[in-house]
Formats: structure tokens, C-alpha cells, sequence
């Protein structure tokens, strides 16, 4: 049976994400260290709260951003940084619309609030596919965690049976599983395409 709804990761599923790169452009721009930033921000647990729901506010989570790398970042710093560490993949937003025009497609992200406030500054072409995009902070818990993609079928008032997930982390695709979703492994388009094709859907 053709899914109702197939809701696509974003991050190195719709476009290259680069944590390395974005390091360096924040050192650029904090004169910090890539290793001091990774330290202060992804290592103490930080974005992992933000994308959890500990900071639901972009401006206050910005103000501490900053405060734990030690410089007063401004937002369109944050957000040009965050920008230079994605590159689109017309191929899978190409893919995705196609999908788009036979059922309903959303975005499930691991993210924070300040992403949700900039996406369509850091990543335009993907919301001119999606007009629907949901993030981990907003359920107050983020992937692989069961809870997460429960809460997101009950704001989409989605049946999770008839619901399809695609994430590049395995970790991500069982945890939609245990939730009750289908799921694929990312890799690649090229391993894609044929299950979406033997979902019903003409591409």
C-alpha cells in the first residue's frame, strides 16, 4: 500500500552536512578554535538539549550559544556559519517533490529553535519542496527516541502504519520502527529510488 505521508531527515538526506566546515567558519568569525567550539557546544551536551527542547527560544538559545563559546555571536553569524556547512542535493529535492505530488511530505529534523527561525535563509530550496517541516525541540525529545516520532504522528494526526521514514542514522530509522513507522537506511538515491518505487510511487 502506497504511504500516506513520507517524511524525509534533512540534514545528509536533502543536502551535505559538514560539521568540520561549519567549525571553521565560526573560528573565522569567534577567532576560537574549531576544537575549542566542538568542545563548548557539541561535546558539553549543549546542541543536543537544544535540539531536545532545552532552549525553545532562538534569541535566548543564540544568547547562550555565544556565552558558551565566548564571543557574542550575532544571528546572521550563527546562521551564515550553519549555511556554509550544507550543500543541497538538487537530485534528492528533486526526488522528494516528485514524492510530493502522490502524498504528503514533511521534513523530521534533529534541530533547534534557531534553525526552524532561519531555514528558509540557511536552506531555501528545500522549503520551496516542504511545506511541512517539524523539529526535534518541538516535542520535547529528539530521534531515535520512540517518543519523538509518536508526538510527531499526533501533531500530523497521522496513522504511523501508513507513514514512511527515510534517515541517514540507522539508529533513526529503528527508532521509527519501534514507533510503528516504515523506515529506510539512507545511503543513497540510486537505493532509494527502487523501494519508493515498490511503495506504488512513479518516478
Amino acid at each position: 500500500m502506497k504511504p500516506e505521508a513520507v517524511i524525509f531527515d534533512m540534514d545528509d538526506v536533502l543536502c551535505r552536512y559538514d560539521l568540520g566546515r561549519r567549525l571553521r567558519a565560526l573560528s573565522r568569525l569567534t577567532g576560537k578554535t574549531p576544537r575549542d567550539i566542538r568542545a563548548a557546544i557539541w561535546d558539553s551536551g549543549f546542541e543536543d538539549a537544544a535540539d531536545s527542547g532545552g532552549y525553545p527560544d532562538p534569541d535566548h538559545y543564540l544568547i547562550e550559544f555565544g556565552r558558551r563559546i565566548g564571543h557574542d555571536l550575532s544571528r546572521a553569524d550563527w546562521v551564515a556559519a550553519r549555511r556554509e556547512s550544507m550543500q543541497p542535493w538538487p537530485d534528492m529535492l528533486a526526488l522528494a517533490a516528485r514524492v510530493g505530488e502522490q502524498a504528503r511530505i514533511a521534513i523530521f529534523t534533529n534541530n533547534g529553535p534557531l534553525t526552524k527561525a532561519a531555514l528558509s535563509d540557511l536552506f531555501p530550496e528545500v522549503t520551496a519542496v516542504f511545506k511541512e517541516q517539524y523539529y526535534s525541540f518541538e516535542f520535547d525529545t529528539k530521534k531515535p527516541d520512540p517518543a519523538s516520532y509518536t508526538r510527531l504522528m499526533e501533531r500530523m494526526g497521522l496513522d504511523p502504519q501508513r507513514c514512511w521514514f527515510i534517515d541517514d542514522k540507522r539508529s533513526n530509522v529503528t527508532g521509527a520502527r519501534i514507533a510503528g513507522i516504515a523506515g529506510h537506511h539512507f545511503r543513497s538515491r540510486e537505493q532509494l529510488l527502487p523501494e519508493l518505487q515498490g511503495l506504488g510511487f512513479t518516478l
